[in-house]
């Protein structure tokens, strides 16, 4: 009897554990971009925050346009900071206060008008990381991923999105991690409470008992967070509310980027685009740096940010299977319907993101086609800097408000309506043919077809007899 229930269990949780994969596969493309962050500078920084800044300035450092050319300075301001990070001006000014004390960051106004840029002392970072790992101090390669891996440690995907749901940076990053070992937790079939020790967390993350106990009030608070007594001896595990997540994932407003009309950039990067010298470093191509162990919701690079990012850089429209929008689709391509329509989304589109637009689709009734054509089009102009998901539900906020005016999406639909003219004209020409053709290998047509042939050799028989009648007179 004790294996049975035993057995009972396992089956229990593995059930369990499948019923759970459905909201995950919803939540990751709403999560939008991540950001990699570096425990290892935690403890040289004594700060999460610094350390998160610190992550970022790396990133920018080594990817950030024109680099090399203006000394490894790049400038960003306090919005877009806070847009990346999701660290208020305070907080930021608190981790550069750390990072100069260090002697890590450099901030000097540059241009006209003066605008704040930043430089890592690469060296002095170089220097310092080697130190704290018993390393040789050593000229620091900072193209060389290996060495980079070796000298920051494992990474952790930390979600900006989660940042104004969970209350914090603190609760965000809390929240990142727990997402990362609950996917783990389903992919194995387990159930989803994870060990939710201070030990635990302080390892992992750097937070101190006293950031993680805020941290845990704000994500209790938010209604996405529980915690229990399990096992003997009995030890804190936590679980977080899926359903809860996605729910507010799905009703946040959109961001200020998503929603802009016509396609503009914002305001914010067009003046950093501007700025000389040119070391401005838009979120444009999230990367994450490579470890030997990275997280497993790492994926490839992507120009939008999702749980598994993939870049299918076609500029067409398609439904559930891909479809050229200039060519003649399959006989079957399956297509979703949503309240008795049709929808067709942008081939971008994974299937994960295609099942979470769904979700945010469901109340716009007979407006969907028109957002998601809209979206197309913003597409295939290079507007959307996030994933079309995010990007979807900035449209679908305007669609509520009244302001959502179609710019691209008619010329979307208009092409695809000729499309589908051309193809069913040219499935008529090849049924037409393909009768012809079936007619031609009648018996009776063939026969009728060497009595033509017949005749007219007659004919020319005829016609020769003639003219050679002709030539002898």
């Amino acid at each position: 009897m004790a294996d049975d229930a035993r057995r009972g269990r396992v089956d229990s949780q593995s059930a369990s554990a499948v019923l759970d994969t459905a909201p995950l596969s919803l939540i990751w493309p709403l999560l939008g971009r991540h950001i990699a962050f570096h425990r290892r500078l935690v403890d040289l920084t004594a700060s999460v925050k610094a350390a998160l800044l610190l992550s970022q300035s790396i990133y920018w450092t080594r990817h950030g346009r024109d680099i090399a050319e203006t000394g490894g300075w790049f400038h960003k301001t306090t919005e877009q900071w806070a847009m990346e990070t999701g660290l208020s001006a305070k907080e930021q000014a608190s981790a550069r206060e750390v990072l100069r004390s260090l002697a890590l960051l450099e901030d000097q106004r540059m241009g006209i008008p003066a605008r704040l840029h930043f430089r890592l002392r690469l060296d002095e970072l170089g220097a310092q990381l080697a130190d704290r790992i018993a390393g040789q101090p050593q000229a620091v390669d900072w193209n060389d991923r290996l060495v980079l891996a070796e000298l920051l440690g494992p990474s952790v995907a930390f979600h900006r999105t989660l940042v104004d749901i969970a209350g914090g940076v603190n609760a965000g990053l809390m929240l990142s991690r727990a997402l990362h070992l609950t996917r783990l937790q389903v992919r194995r079939r387990l159930d989803q409470w994870i060990v939710s020790s201070a030990a635990r967390w302080f390892e992992e993350l750097g937070l101190t008992r006293r950031e993680q106990e805020t941290a845990r009030r704000d994500l209790v608070r938010a209604g996405l967070w529980e915690e229990c007594l399990r096992g003997i001896p009995p030890s804190l595990v936590a679980r977080i509310r899926l359903d809860c997540l996605l729910a507010l994932l799905t009703d946040e407003a959109a961001l200020a980027g998503d929603a802009e009309p016509r396609g503009v950039k914002p305001d914010r990067d067009v003046d950093a685009a501007k700025a000389p010298p040119k070391s401005d470093s838009r979120l444009w191509h999230p990367r994450s740096l490579a470890t030997p162990n990275p997280p497993q919701q790492f994926g490839p690079t992507r120009e939008h940010g999702s749980s598994q990012s993939a870049a299918l850089l076609m500029n067409h429209s398609t439904g559930e299977a891909l479809q050229p929008q200039n060519a003649d689709p399959p006989a079957n391509s399956p297509v979703t319907v949503v309240d008795g329509g049709e929808l067709i989304f942008p081939e971008q589109m994974l299937p994960d993101e295609r099942q979470a637009a769904r979700a945010l689709l469901r109340p716009c009734g007979d407006r969907a086609q028109s957002l998601l054509d809209e979206l197309t089009g913003r597409l295939q102009m290079g507007g959307v800097r996030s994933s079309p998901v995010a990007y979807l539900r900035g449209l679908i906020a305007r669609a509520d408000a009244g302001s959502f005016v179609p710019e691209l999406g008619p010329r979307v639909a208009a092409a695809r309506a000729r499309s589908q003219q051309d193809a069913a004209q040219r499935r008529e020409r090849e049924a037409e043919e393909r009768r012809l053709a079936a007619e031609r290998a009648t018996p009776e047509y063939q026969a009728k077809a060497r009595a033509q042939r017949e005749k007219v050799r007659q004919m020319l028989g005829e016609l020769k007899v003639r003219m050679n009648t002709g030539r002898t007179t």
